[in-house]
């Protein structure tokens, strides 16, 4: 498997290969998808959600961003790991996003960035980036950090004029340089058109079965949060529930002095190295029968 992303990806897609990847935000995700030999991943901006708390993507700031990718680039092929430019760091102005992408680029380690949409300023950026030797990795259809402006999380390209809309956006970001483009949320059929029509690969999160790849959030899969996870996120594993009962155990455990094991445990082993068998109680006094 290449270090390199671009070229890696090229080679699965012009051999028809899914491209699989999931979100890592830390030395456990980054771990787990290097174990696991995903083509790529990306450190989203979804850890606002996932790793902050918030309800929506907006508040995550760039040195943050930069401060988790950098975690993640030290345990997965750091060539291979995309980061996600949060909100306010780019589409206002090109310069201040070439700026604000370079800087990401340099101090992440990372070996690609992304961000959300096509507008000129986006497009313009793409370009200039590519140019300047910074991957970009661009993001269409539901965009995360407009939901309010949106009105909240709704499938994209519903109507033929929607669908050609965001086809005309793909290859807009697909010429200026981009070498793959995310779908989030886009319906199958217009899904499956920009895929027939690009000469890169699409990335599908909520979209079906009909793009290049899937990535999705990690803690979706794996079950790390309570509550339901989106409807499109196979879970495949319940950690959070898992790991709620292993605290509940312990706490249970500790509150009838099963844990620690009485002459099992690290300190009574060492004192019975230092003081002779007669002077080391099996029992502490307070417990003496």
């Amino acid at each position: 498997m290449s270090d390199f992303l671009v070229a890696h990806l090229r080679r699965k897609y012009r051999d028809g290969q899914p491209i699989h990847s999931i979100t890592a935000y830390d030395y456990f995700t980054a771990l787990l998808a290097a174990e696991a030999e995903m083509d790529f991943v990306l450190v989203g901006d979804s850890l606002a959600n996932v790793i902050q708390g918030h309800g929506t993507t907006v508040p995550v700031s760039l040195d943050e961003m930069i401060y988790h990718t950098r975690i993640v680039a030290r345990h997965f092929p750091a060539r291979r790991v995309v980061i996600d430019m949060p909100f306010g760091s780019f589409k206002a102005d090109t310069q201040e996003t070439v700026r604000n992408c370079v800087r990401a680029f340099r101090e992440s380690g990372c070996g690609a960035v992304k961000f959300e949409g096509a507008n000129e300023s986006n497009v313009e950026a793409t370009r200039i980036l590519t140019e300047m030797g910074v991957p970009v990795l661009a993001h269409l259809g539901l965009l995360p950090q407009q939901v309010n402006s949106e009105g909240g999380f709704r499938m994209q390209g519903k109507t033929e004029k929607a669908a050609k809309e965001l086809l005309r956006q793909a290859k807009a970001m697909q010429e200026a340089g981009a070498f793959a483009v995310i779908l989030e949320c886009v319906v199958p059929e217009a899904a499956e058109l920009i895929t027939r029509e690009l000469k890169i690969p699409t990335i599908g999160i909520g979209c079906g079965n009909v793009t290049s790849g899937q990535i999705i959030v990690v803690h979706d899969i794996l079950g790390m949060l309570p509550g339901k996870a989106p409807s499109f996120a196979k879970q495949y594993a319940d950690l959070f529930g898992t790991a709620l009962a292993a605290v509940q155990q312990y706490r249970s455990e500790v509150g009838s002095r099963e844990f620690p094991e009485l002459g099992n445990d690290t300190a009574t082993r060492e004192r019975k190295k230092v003081l002779p068998a007669e002077h080391t109680p099996d029992r502490p006094a307070y417990l003496r029968s």
